[in-house]
């Protein structure tokens, strides 16, 4: 199970099956539609690093979504 939480939204947690390793961005189209929302930019950690929509992913793995906010 990759456990995704979607953090500073109402989406919270989200868990799903997965039966191989997949790349994130996969992973996080499949989160985003359980939890019925649309991802924009976004910053994702996996146990304290930084990775991207391209790295894989698979059971086990917990990540953090953080919007990508940015300012002037």
């Amino acid at each position: 199970m990759v456990v995704v939480h979607f953090r500073l939204t109402e989406a919270g947690r989200v868990e799903i099956e997965i039966p191989k390793v997949e790349r994130l961005e996969d992973v996080l189209e499949k989160c985003a539609a359980k939890a019925k929302i649309q991802l924009g930019g976004i910053i994702a950690v996996r146990n304290g690093s930084v990775i991207q929509k391209s790295d894989l992913v698979g059971n086990g793995d917990e990540i953090d979504i953080f919007p990508a906010i940015s300012g002037g």
